[in-house]
């Protein structure tokens, strides 16, 4: 982001701090950005902020660099959204087809969208559905900060000469102060280019842009009828701790989104998750053998890595390693007892942390909030129990004790590795899930630390007591009692 677009003489900052927020909450939205759900009243209602400075978001993110010389200028349209006509009239003056978005690839150190002529369609969505989607792929531009990139030697920088196609790349704007306003008012004019038809800008496109939002778009490469939603997943550019985007001397990365998650996943992070879902899916039990060149070829990472997280995960007794062997682990209900206790007083520490940070801190914990509500009626039981857990990591992220936080997601690998081993099906206690972590937002967004500490509490209570049920004879409820208290 940076001084690309500060503000200008005379504008209040809140205006920028606003085009920031309601930009990271368009750039993750995916194809829903197009629903009801994301409109300038609901997005104001999500982000506590007032509907004239997210309307104006819309508008400057979505034509940004307006007043700017050379720069796209919005249309005088409400809630930023361009009307029918206005779009029409562009298109009759530039003299040219309806276009549609058939490539975007982000490869440090450049972004390049491809555009082509439309083929003719009946095919048709709400022009303000339309100019919302086209506002999501902006608001990803705007977002991954590759405004800030640098390079020194511009030797090897190729100039673009086809019309359909926006690039930024540093080495062809060095010392323009005006190249990234360009190539974002370029896209814009694109995007005006195109019909409202979904297949225009396609959901499978934004729910990717979604994905890798939160990560500055490293990475991120689409074309029409690739495979696999157009991301590569080999070994060259995973998310693995040795090269996902391999580093670059030249490469000057500004602060990281605060309107974003703060918890990247390390490789053994991400090991251990695969290690649960692979002991849930294929019926492991305590002693089984887990061979790390599966787990390397499911998440396309080189297998001296994995093997050096298993390690990692053995010190953490996440796994144990016998006779040169990987094992599942034995777990007992005190194990899980004890977890779940410490997490229960680390959290009450963290909410009390939460409940005094300004509103703002809390926007990621109300996304993921939505996202627990929508897997509750849309996703399966699995993705509920997923997007719990990201909820209350999200809690943890903004409570602004970072240690803390830390230890908060060790302890939550720690669990989830335990029930994956124990066969624990939370699938009945869905709607409490979600009635619980309302509560405990609700609590917080009001400033009431005492009530979202007691939220808290009767939600882990009612996570062990209800493994008590399930298994009596692993789970000690007096010992719970004990360490609750």
């Amino acid at each position: 982001m940076g001084g690309m677009h500060s503000a200008a003489r005379g504008r209040p900052r809140i205006q920028d701090t606003a085009d920031d927020i309601v930009a990271s909450i368009l750039a993750t939205a995916g194809p829903r950005v197009s629903s009801g759900e994301f409109s300038t009243r609901r997005v104001a209602e999500l982000s506590g902020l007032s509907q004239t400075l997210v309307s104006r978001a819309f508008r400057r993110i979505r034509y940004p660099g307006s007043g700017a010389p050379g720069a796209t200028r919005a249309p005088q349209a409400k809630a930023g959204i361009a009307t029918s006509a206005a779009a029409d009239a562009r298109r009759e003056a530039a003299d040219t087809v309806p276009l549609v978005l058939v490539e975007i690839q982000v490869r440090f150190p450049q972004i390049s969208l491809r555009f082509a002529e439309a083929e003719p369609t009946s095919a048709s969505i709400a022009r303000t559905a339309f100019e919302r989607r086209a506002t999501a792929v902006m608001a990803a531009l705007r977002v991954s900060e590759a405004s800030q990139w640098r390079i020194r030697d511009a030797s090897s920088a190729n100039t673009p000469t086809n019309p359909l196609s926006a690039v930024w790349d540093p080495r062809i704007s060095a010392g323009d102060e005006q190249g990234w306003a360009n190539f974002l008012s370029q896209a814009a004019d694109l995007l005006s280019r195109c019909d409202p038809t979904p297949d225009a800008i396609p959901g499978e496109l934004l729910e990717l842009l979604a994905r890798r939002a939160a990560r500055g778009l490293h990475g991120t490469e689409w074309k029409r009828n690739a495979p696999v939603n157009g991301l590569r997943e080999n070994s060259e550019n995973s998310d693995s701790e040795d090269a996902t985007f391999p580093p670059q001397p030249e490469l000057e990365r500004s602060p990281r989104n605060p309107w974003f998650s703060q918890a990247d996943l390390s490789v053994t992070e991400q090991i251990a998750i695969a290690l649960r879902k692979e002991i849930t899916n294929s019926g492991f039990r305590v002693g089984d053998s887990l061979a790390p060149q599966l787990l390397a070829d499911r998440l396309g990472l080189n297998r001296t890595v994995v093997r050096r997280a298993m390690h990692r995960l053995v010190d953490d007794g996440l796994l144990d390693f016998e006779q040169g062997r990987f094992q599942v682990p034995a777990v007992t209900g005190a194990d899980v007892v004890d977890l779940y206790a410490a997490r229960l007083h680390l959290g009450m520490v963290l909410l009390r942390a939460c409940a005094a940070q300004p509103r703002h801190r809390l926007l990621p914990a109300r996304l993921a909030l939505g996202a627990v509500e929508a897997a509750a009626t849309q996703g399966t039981r699995s993705d509920v129990g997923l997007v719990d857990l990201h909820f209350q990591q999200e809690l943890a992220e903004a409570s602004g004790l970072n240690q803390s936080a830390r230890g908060f997601h060790a302890l939550t690998l720690r669990v989830r590795m335990f029930i994956a081993v124990l066969q624990l099906d939370y699938s009945p206690a869905l709607e409490r899930i979600v009635s619980d972590d309302r509560r405990i937002l609700t609590a917080l967004l009001a400033g009431d630390a005492e009530a979202a500490v007691r939220a808290w509490r009767l939600k882990l209570d009612n996570a062990v007591r209800h493994m008590s049920a399930l298994a009596p004879e692993s789970f000690d409820a007096e010992l719970w009692s004990r360490l609750s208290r």
